[in-house]
């Protein structure tokens, strides 16, 4: 199988062999959404101007991603889910940011801040736009849950492109995103803790490539490194395994243009899969 290089300055992690599934395929139109470091993700531009819907799992204060997918495609509309953040949230952040200038416990810079989040969350979410202040669950264990069955019959289409962030809980869906992986043509996902949990991260890589292929790996280095090399902390984007046909596969990331490091300041981890 064809294998291309793209050359990179960042320190070289020498990835074992039996990993190499996770080597991407060549797609061209990879392009950077989301800012610069964390919140960015690398995506075929194509496959958000195809979308109808983008279903957002974990958001915090950062929408970026989101709000740049709109501006890629603005008949895209947005499911956002996120149990820990709401409007309530962010108003009563601002208002302790007041009282803490008052006291002066905290800085002008973090007061305007929280003032630009709010105004950002009101002018963003509205309209096509939605956000549930929901935890995407595979069980209902607190009034906040819901699943991914719910979720899908909210989101009323057949291209749907997900984005995964919910902070370990990722493999608890696996199995529900492969059972409606008909109606997803893309998905990225920040898979968690990959050293520890590796027969886990394994599995649940190979279920997902029976429907779709891996297109891009960022190497998140707000985590550390295996004893095999392999980061801690991997972002992975898949489509959906028709839309491309090539055979070539990338061997070295990260990608200049697309890839930024998470930490500002600190180098990305560079990964060099065996030919």
């Amino acid at each position: 199988m064809p294998i291309v290089e793209t050359p990179n300055s960042a320190h070289e992690l020498l990835i074992p062999e039996e990993l190499n599934f996770l080597a991407p395929l060549v797609v061209t139109d990879l392009i950077r959404i989301g800012r610069e470091n964390d919140g960015g993700y690398g995506v075929p531009e194509t496959l958000i101007r195809e979308a109808e819907i983008l279903v957002s799992m974990g958001i915090n204060d950062d929408w970026s991603f989101d709000e740049e997918c709109r501006k890629l495609n603005p008949d895209l509309r947005v499911h956002a889910y996120d149990f820990t953040i709401s409007r309530q949230f962010f108003v009563k952040r601002l208002q302790m940011a007041m009282i803490g200038v008052c006291l002066g416990h905290t800085s002008l810079r973090v007061l305007r801040k929280r003032w630009h989040v709010l105004k950002s969350y009101d002018r963003f979410f509205r309209g096509p736009v939605r956000h549930f202040e929901e935890r995407i669950y595979n069980r209902i264990d607190r009034p906040y849950d819901t699943t991914l069955s719910r979720v899908f019959e909210r989101a009323d289409s057949n291209k749907i492109v997900l984005k995964v962030d919910i902070e370990g809980s990722e493999y608890r869906i696996i199995d529900a995103i492969v059972e409606f992986a008909d109606r997803i043509v893309g998905l990225i996902v920040e898979f968690h803790d990959t050293d520890p949990l590796r027969p886990v991260f394994v599995d649940g890589i190979r279920k997902l490539r029976q429907h779709f292929e891996i297109v891009h790996v960022h190497a998140n280095n707000t985590e550390g490194i295996a004893s095999d090399q392999l980061p801690e902390l991997l972002e992975v984007t898949f489509v959906k395994r028709t839309r491309h046909q090539t055979l070539q596969r990338r061997t070295v990331l990260p990608l200049d243009g697309v890839d930024a490091p998470n930490i500002p300041g600190l180098p990305n981890y560079q990964m060099r899969f065996s030919a």
